[in-house]
C-alpha cells in the first residue's frame, strides 16, 4: 500500500473553555481514531479551522471572547456544511441547545458528556468519505 492511499484520520476541532473539559474531549477522541485540535474560545477556534481542515467543530455553549453561538454563527456564515455540535453543562440546557440549532449547530450533547454518546454523535455527522479509524 503506498502513502498517497493512506488517508489522514478524520480531524475534529473542540472548543471549551475549561482545560480539563478541552482535555477530557480530546482524549475521548483520540482514542476512538480522531484526530483532534482544540481551541480555548470562538475567536482561538477560527484561527484553527483557518488553518486546517476540519470535518467536525464540537463546541462548548458559554465561552469567553466569542461564545459557541457567536462561533457557530461565524462557521455556518464562512463554512456551510461544517457539522457542528454543540455542548454545555447550564442547567438550562434545552434552552441553549434549540438557539445552538436556530443558528446552524446539527447535534447537542449535555455536559457531563459520555464517551459512546460523544464518538456517536461525531460519527454521525462525519461525511460517508471520512470515517474514523475503528478501534
Amino acid at each position: 500500500m503506498s502513502d498517497a492511499s493512506v488517508q489522514p484520520l478524520p480531524a475534529i476541532l473542540v472548543v471549551d473553555d475549561d482545560d480539563g473539559m478541552r482535555h477530557l474531549l480530546r482524549r475521548m477522541l483520540e482514542r476512538a481514531g480522531f484526530a483532534v485540535v482544540t481551541a480555548a474560545h470562538g475567536r482561538e477556534a477560527l484561527e484553527r479551522i483557518r488553518t486546517r481542515t476540519i470535518d467536525v467543530v464540537i463546541t462548548d455553549m458559554v465561552m469567553p471572547e466569542m461564545d459557541g453561538i457567536e462561533l457557530t454563527r461565524a462557521l455556518v456564515a464562512e463554512y456551510p456544511g461544517l457539522p457542528i455540535i454543540a455542548i454545555s453543562g447550564v442547567h438550562d440546557w434545552s434552552n441553549y441547545f434549540r438557539m445552538a440549532l436556530r443558528f446552524g449547530a446539527k447535534a447537542g450533547l449535555q455536559k457531563p458528556v459520555s464517551p459512546v454518546a460523544l464518538v456517536q454523535a461525531v460519527r454521525e455527522q462525519l461525511p460517508a468519505s471520512r470515517p474514523a479509524r475503528q478501534s
